[in-house]
């Protein structure tokens, strides 16, 4: 046993704010001895990122999957039914966008968790995600059920009653889901945040099986079950959604995962809650920024020469984005999972390095999905829409001839996204998509549309442009590092016992102790009130820090 005591100077003691910065001088320096980029892309590492990205992608998929086949099913009800889910799946997202608040801030702290190899810490996680995910859905479900009507009656300009109630007998039933639907999300959060695709991608197959089963006999009728029309498909989703949550549940008290739930106590734990929402609200608020940009560009080409045709056009052209996008979607999560890991166990090295890589993989990749883009633009657009007029085609085609050499950008940002959300800082994400693919591509795809007469081209420009200003503050935000003490701060032992040390004394037991401490396989970190214990299976290390 390794025992270390020391006292700290005062003369030695800066403020915190001012420690942090030489620190993280001190780090970057350090960093300059990283794990060589060719031994990172090593067969075994790609592997293991495939591993995790794959599940993912398959995941999306069978979400998406789900809203296309309701849309079908409803669609043979007439087109107000359709028109009625159409403006409620509108109001559904917002409440989606929402539940990301405490999805994003568990797969983060779990994949921390998971890193620092301790199944106590795990389990806390776990259970205070669960906690903060139904408190947060008890209020939502409370101001859903207040807003609906009013918010279906503004947009349909309320001309339309029947319209206005079949959205709102939908959209009742869907928020008295949310509960569940938030347990779906927080679980399978978790549980790819540890590492973990594989399960959420069954339980994504399970929830597509029973949504399509559920949907059908509801909205249809079936044996001694009525025909409940658009209300069905709500009391489908509802179902099937409990049915996994509970399932779910049983996964994690099986002990079979690598998620599990241990004993301990579900009483709401304020300050982790603040850590999950404080990672997780950033993400939420730049999804609504992003839904409501995509709600304002759609404006901005119908007001172009294409028309209303021109919606048509850019719908098909995000669909097609969204698809591709799949790819960087599952590094993204991948992303998450294994800088959390590196920053638990502490290797700041290994997870800039590994961070890096898949940033790097997910601009190669990009750049050979969009080669089938290019070659069968018109035929694509067609496949969608096999009766496209010549408007469609003409605003589609320039969408795919211009936007599409600039994936590659939007997938940077994307894997940044994922790999900063492995630290808990969402906060840049938030700012770069706000000022970036929000702000700069609508105001400079107006001016250049209208007041420069470039037309509907000038939008596709202003979203180049935008994804580019996205894309180089967040490469930015990721060169700088600052991440790494983003995470350190959130950490117990900064809390206890590393936030009162001057900054040459924290990057001194940070570089000595902590990093080839946890770099150890096996390495349990226990930080107790008056010391720092490393345990392994055979020794362990105690540390207590007076005077390093």
């Amino acid at each position: 046993m390794f025992i270390l005591h020391s006292y700290q100077s005062k003369a030695n003691e800066v403020n915190e704010e001012e420690g942090l910065l030489i620190l993280q001088k001190n780090l970057r320096m350090s960093i300059k001895r990283k794990l060589p980029l060719r031994a990172m892309m090593s067969k075994a590492f790609l592997k293991s990122v495939w591993l995790l990205a794959f599940p993912v992608i398959l995941t999306n998929l069978m979400q998406a999957s789900m809203t296309v086949i309701d849309t079908i099913m409803i669609g043979r009800l007439g087109p107000e039914a359709l028109a009625a889910v159409g403006m409620g799946n509108m109001i559904r997202l917002l409440v989606l966008i929402s539940i990301l608040s405490v999805s994003g801030g568990a797969m983060s702290l779990m994949a921390q968790a998971r890193g620092g190899r301790d199944p106590q810490r795990m389990s806390f996680v776990t259970r205070q995600s669960i906690v903060s995910g139904l408190l947060l859905s008890i209020v939502i479900t409370l101001v859903g059920l207040l807003v609906t009507k009013p918010l279906l009656q503004f947009m349909s300009d309320g001309d339309s009653a029947d319209i206005v109630r079949m959205g709102s007998e939908y959209l009742y039933i869907i928020f008295l889901a949310t509960p569940m639907i938030t347990m779906n999300f927080t679980i399978n959060r978790l549980m790819q945040g540890a590492g973990d695709t594989k399960t959420p991608f069954y339980l994504s197959v399970l929830m597509l099986l029973l949504n399509i089963g559920l949907n059908y006999i509801f909205i249809f009728g079936w044996g001694f079950i009525p025909a409940y029309g658009i209300v069905g498909a709500a009391y489908g989703t509802l179902l099937s959604r409990l049915i996994l949550a509970i399932l779910g549940i049983a996964i994690l008290y099986s002990g079979k995962n690598i998620v599990k739930i241990l004993a301990g106590s579900w009483k709401p734990h304020v300050p982790l809650i603040k850590d999950i929402l404080s990672i997780g609200v950033p993400s939420g608020i730049q999804g609504v920024f992003r839904h409501g940009s995509n709600i304002i560009i759609m404006s901005l080409v119908t007001a172009s020469t294409l028309g209303s045709l021109g919606a048509a056009a850019l719908a098909i052209c995000t669909q097609v984005e969204s698809i591709v996008g799949y790819m960087a979607v599952g590094l993204n999560v991948a992303g998450t999972a294994i800088v959390g890991k590196e920053l638990g166990r502490w290797q700041p090295e290994s997870a800039y390095s590994k961070g890096s890589v898949l940033i790097y993989l997910g601009i190669i990749m990009m750049a050979i999905l969009i080669i089938p883009i290019l070659i069968f633009d018109k035929e694509i657009i067609l496949l969608f829409d096999p009766s496209a007029s010549a408007d469609i085609i003409r605003g589609g085609l320039s969408y795919l001839n211009t936007n599409t050499y600039f994936l590659p950008i939007s997938a940077f940002g994307i894997l940044i996204t994922g790999t900063l959300r492995g630290a808990g800082d969402t906060k840049p994400a938030m700012i770069s998509s706000i000022f970036g693919r929000n702000i700069t591509s609508l105001v400079l795809g107006y001016i250049f549309a209208f007041p420069m007469g470039m037309d509907f081209v000038g939008i596709w420009y202003g979203i180049i442009i935008g994804r580019f200003v996205d894309a180089i503050y967040l490469w930015w935000v990721w060169r700088s590092r600052k991440w790494q003490l983003f995470a350190l701060k959130k950490t117990e032992i900064y809390r206890k016992h590393l936030k009162d040390l001057s900054s040459d004394k924290l990057e001194l037991y940070l570089r000595k102790y902590r990093t080839p401490q946890m770099a150890i396989p096996s390495t349990l970190e226990v930080v107790n009130d008056d010391n720092i214990t490393y345990h392994r299976p055979n020794d362990q290390v105690v540390v207590s820090i007076r005077d390093l």
